[in-house]
């Protein structure tokens, strides 16, 4: 009697497992089942949103599920990444962050509000090397020409916010060329090179999708490159070491997240769905016409171990360009 009662117990538990793990398994694939919101804590128009408006879209169609960019810009991106770390991790509330978020940002603010541990890393998607430019009508044409007015006179550089990859390497420059420029930081990059067209400010390192309105109106012209090797985008375009600016080296990353505690199930989807995009040759084609190129994780946590990495290394370019934490 007591075996029967055992056997039926054990059949029973059993089956309960069972549908457990069946009824997981349908959610893995039933996942997603409606929009997913993703936060750009950056105005519409900036370089990061332009890239998640050419990768988003193919990823909907991969997941059969709408992706609804909502825009959250200003100060040094951090009311979007505060929002986005307060969202339900429940895989339907992502994040499109770049390299500010989680590699200077928490090198520069002594209180920062959120916490790279706030969020689960999905994959990077993309880069873009950042470019110096100035206004056309300075008449410079290389940095050793604006290195050297900047020698003689009171000049400027832009940027889209304190800490943004294009403050720290007008630190940089600073630093390795022996010169004081204001730093002008704006909300977003729009309104940054509309005023480096005009003339209101005297330098800026920013992508070439976001310099093109003043290169197809002759405004501003490019001087170099901020990445390791020429780009293939502007292979005429020396690089800043190439030029002996040593420590002028960065280069703007996009990527995926999602809230801290999102299933690794969801997570991996995700990741799924984004490198598909990436491979798609229409969003290859479109990226490149940005000046933007591809450049995928191996997994969710390979990207955890980058970013890891990322940080330690801003912190020791904050260190040696001797920022204070704001």
């Amino acid at each position: 009697m007591i075996c029967s009662r055992l056997k039926t117990s054990l059949i029973a538990a059993t089956s309960v497992v069972a549908l457990a793990m069946t009824g997981g398994m349908v959610q893995a694939q039933d996942y997603p089942t409606r929009a997913i919101d993703v936060i750009v804590p950056l105005p519409a128009g900036s370089a990061a949103d332009g890239v998640a408006r050419i990768v988003l879209p193919k990823m909907e169609e991969i997941l059969k599920q709408p992706m609804v960019i909502e825009n959250i810009g200003g100060a040094a991106h951090i009311p979007g990444m505060v929002r986005a770390s307060e969202q339900d991790p429940d895989g339907y509330h992502l994040l499109w962050a770049t390299i500010a978020d989680f590699s200077s940002n928490p090198n520069l603010y002594a209180d920062l509000p959120y916490a790279a541990e706030d969020f689960a890393p999905i994959g990077r998607a993309s880069a873009q090397t950042l470019i110096m430019a100035v206004p056309t009508a300075s008449g410079i044409t290389t940095p050793a020409e604006f290195v050297e007015k900047a020698k003689n006179e009171s000049l400027s550089y832009a940027s889209t916010g304190i800490g943004n990859s294009n403050h720290l390497l007008g630190e940089m420059l600073m630093r390795d060329a022996g010169i004081s420029l204001r730093h002008i930081p704006y909300e977003g990059g729009s309104a940054a090179v509309l005023d480096l067209m005009r003339g209101e400010t005297d330098m800026m390192f920013y992508s070439l999708s976001q310099f093109q309105p003043g290169l197809q109106s002759g405004e501003l012209t490019l001087l170099a490159i901020t990445a390791e090797q020429r780009s293939v985008f502007t292979p005429d375009l020396p690089t800043m070491q190439e030029l002996g600016y040593d420590d002028v080296l960065v280069s703007s990353w996009y990527a995926l997240f999602a809230p801290a505690g999102t299933p690794e199930d969801y997570i991996d989807t995700l990741f799924d769905a984004l490198n598909q995009a990436l491979a798609d040759p229409e969003v290859v084609a479109a990226l490149e016409q940005t000046g933007t190129e591809v450049w995928t994780s191996g997994s969710p946590a390979e990207f955890a171990e980058f970013l890891a990495t990322e940080r330690g290394r801003y912190a020791a370019l904050v260190e040696a360009i001797g920022l204070e934490k704001r």
